[in-house]
């Protein structure tokens, strides 16, 4: 990872490495709770985990039951908030070894909000989601919304959600191309908004984390970088480069 003190804060991945996780809906909970309930069989001292990533999300009506035992058996987890997440749920996630909680980006954040935040980076990791749709929202606002979580943020992840035909406008169409039936925001738009983003998150400790929408994607993003940025050429050659494939 390339942290916001020594080395270039920028982290790519993709849609579809970001989807590898289980999904956990009224429509699986039942196969997930057997999977959990025969961890806990084969349990001694120590909770037996598997090696698989959940992905969990608050409701208003959660099943606690199987929220418990996916938190005390999951390999990895993940828990979505909009909004605060539950006090219960962070004094949880304090005991399960690899959790996160990832928070929607908002607006404005209340100091109830903030105080959440400080409180889950105490007990877990805490990402917050920024998806961007260009031009209908200002990158300078995110920063505004970011600044009071400052210090208490591990991850900040831009994803750029693409556009049906029905969504798609005529502001969108310098910014977005068409394939595989959506309108994606184009390479370089995706390197700008990091650009922007990048000196302030890294001032404040928070790790960029840049969701393209495919392989090809992502080294159109990483070349973009790499131009304008002898530090990161110097890392990626370190490292062996990026992963390059055809778009997906």
């Amino acid at each position: 990872v390339y942290n916001s003190d020594r080395k270039f804060n920028l982290n790519l991945t993709t849609v579809q490495e970001e989807k590898r996780f289980i999904k956990v809906t009224r429509l699986n909970e039942k196969e997930i709770e057997k999977e959990m309930d025969q961890l806990k069989q084969e349990s001694g001292r120590f909770n037996k985990r598997n090696d698989k990533t959940y992905l969990l999300f608050k409701e208003r009506y959660p099943n606690d039951t199987l929220q418990t035992k996916i938190f005390n058996h999951g390999g990895y987890i993940l828990y979505y908030s909009i909004g605060r997440a539950p006090i219960p749920v962070i004094n949880q996630l304090a005991s399960v070894p690899q959790s996160e909680i990832i928070y929607l980006c908002k607006k404005e954040h209340t100091l109830e909000d903030v105080l959440n935040v400080q409180l889950a980076s105490m007990a877990t990791k805490v990402s917050i989601d920024v998806p961007i749709v260009l031009p209908d929202m200002n990158i300078y606002n995110y920063l505004f919304s970011l600044y009071p979580l400052r210090y208490h943020v591990d991850k900040v992840k831009i994803s750029f959600p693409p556009l049906r035909e029905d969504e798609i406008q005529d502001r969108h169409r310098d910014f977005y191309v068409y394939y595989n039936g959506m309108y994606h925001l184009k390479s370089r738009y995706k390197y700008e908004c990091f650009c922007h983003l990048q000196e302030p998150l890294s001032t404040w400790k928070m790790n960029i984390w840049l969701v393209c929408d495919s392989k090809r994607d992502k080294k159109m993003v990483e070349d973009m970088v790499a131009r304008d940025n002898k530090r990161f050429r110097r890392e990626i050659s370190l490292s062996g480069g990026a992963e390059s494939g055809s778009e997906s």
